[in-house]
């Protein structure tokens, strides 16, 4: 081990000196450097992607307050999403908080074009964005803006997803918010982003974005007729499925397949059918 984080986390190291943070009831109480850890005590466990990454450097510079903070807002973000999130979020997300709080001392406001789709794109997770505001309020005696609920409502996007960087997480979210308005103005409608149907349909273009990123196929059959019926079942949707499809080839340089085409027309259907 080389050093307790606090009473529940640990940054460890294993004979091939990779690093790596436990997680687990009372793991970190009154351990020392060189404790060796009770692997029956670890619940979770991170492992970075990024050989580059140092832990121990990201983490001295977080204060316990704020990990203990950060260890609350995943656990009750857990049972509000009903899933388990990425266990590297307690290092994202711990450091995106900390450096909020330096920002609010230093006066600085960050801002983004994407803040104000968050709560429409992203329901749950801006709820989950607003109630940790509200702990760390509580926990810490720090009122940061309400903007940092959208930010902190992109960490647990990320982290469900699996996605490399939260890079990715503003990309699709980016693009996300491109498919939204051309339905809308192609359908000359405003949609119910408070419905299931929107909910579902944001979650579709989620994973949608996810497997083109990963050039993942959607495993589904090559069935011409289908798409013919699709077509002529729902001229107006499946041309709304054209236009995106263009906009993605030429502003982003995916080619999107046939059949994930019609899955996303079926959704645009039933989205704009609601309307």
């Amino acid at each position: 081990m080389i050093k307790s984080l606090n009473n529940n986390l640990v940054l460890a190291v294993n004979d091939g000196a990779e690093e790596f943070v436990l997680f687990g009831k009372g793991i970190g109480f009154k351990k020392k450097k060189g404790d060796v850890i009770d692997h029956t005590l670890v619940t979770k466990i991170f492992e970075s992607k990024n050989q580059t990454q140092n832990f121990s450097a990201i983490l001295d510079n977080i204060s316990s307050e704020v990990l203990s903070a950060t260890e609350k807002i995943i656990e009750n973000g857990e049972n509000e999403l009903g899933k388990k999130v990425n266990a590297s979020m307690i290092v994202s997300l711990s450091d995106h908080i900390q450096a909020a709080i330096e920002r609010l001392r230093n006066e600085q406001v960050t801002e983004s074009a994407l803040q104000w789709e968050i709560p429409f794109l992203y329901v749950k997770e801006y709820e989950i964005g607003k109630n940790a505001l509200l702990l760390i309020e509580e926990e810490l005696g720090v009122s940061l803006p309400e903007s940092e609920a959208s930010f902190i409502a992109l960490h647990f996007v990320n982290a469900q997803d699996g996605l490399e960087s939260m890079d990715e997480t503003m990309l699709i979210t980016t693009i996300t918010k491109s498919i939204v308005k051309i339905i809308q103005s192609l359908f000359n409608i405003v949609l119910n982003k408070s419905s299931i149907h929107y909910s579902r349909f944001v979650t579709h273009i989620r994973y949608f974005m996810n497997r083109q990123l990963r050039n993942q196929a959607f495993i589904a059959e090559n069935d011409n007729g289908l798409y013919r019926i699709i077509q002529e079942q729902y001229p107006k949707s499946f041309a709304c499925g054209l236009i995106i499809r263009d906009m993605l080839k030429n502003e982003y340089q995916m080619v999107i397949r046939d059949d994930e085409l019609l899955y996303l027309v079926i959704h645009i259907q039933r989205i704009t059918k609601e309307n």
